[in-house]
């Protein structure tokens, strides 16, 4: 019986084993794509750089919780036009399809940290 459970533990490991490699590759590529793209907006802006450290990680935090939905939202509309792209050249069709929704999730975190840092307009 040991000679069963260690042969089938051995070939669901050998089996999963791949498989789990080319999920945490695919994973890697989309988040690093992602974040080279928020990267490059925020990091653009003297606005952001300027935040204090606790304020910037509580909007970075916030919009990266909403970044599995909100690229779902983003890639959405973009998706049919890249089609051809991921024929002719895949790595920019890939490099685009996972950075964009970076570069637009750094813009709605500039927009909040613009939003929070307006001076409330004094009531008379």
């Amino acid at each position: 019986m040991k000679t069963v459970i260690l042969a089938a533990s051995s070939f669901a490991a050998f089996m999963a084993g791949p498989a789990l490699l080319l999920t945490a590759y695919l994973v890697a590529i989309s988040v690093a794509l992602s974040t080279l793209g928020f990267v490059m907006t925020i990091g653009s802006s003297a606005m952001w750089r300027q935040l204090a450290v606790s304020r910037a990680v509580i909007i970075a935090g916030a919009v990266g919780l909403v970044r599995p939905i909100a690229s779902l939202g983003i890639n959405a509309p973009g998706a049919p036009a890249l089609l051809p792209l991921f024929r002719a050249a895949p790595w920019l069709a890939t490099s685009l399809f996972h950075g964009f929704p970076g570069i637009v999730l750094g813009a709605v975190a500039l927009l909040i940290a613009w939003t929070i840092r307006r001076p409330a307009a004094k009531a008379a």
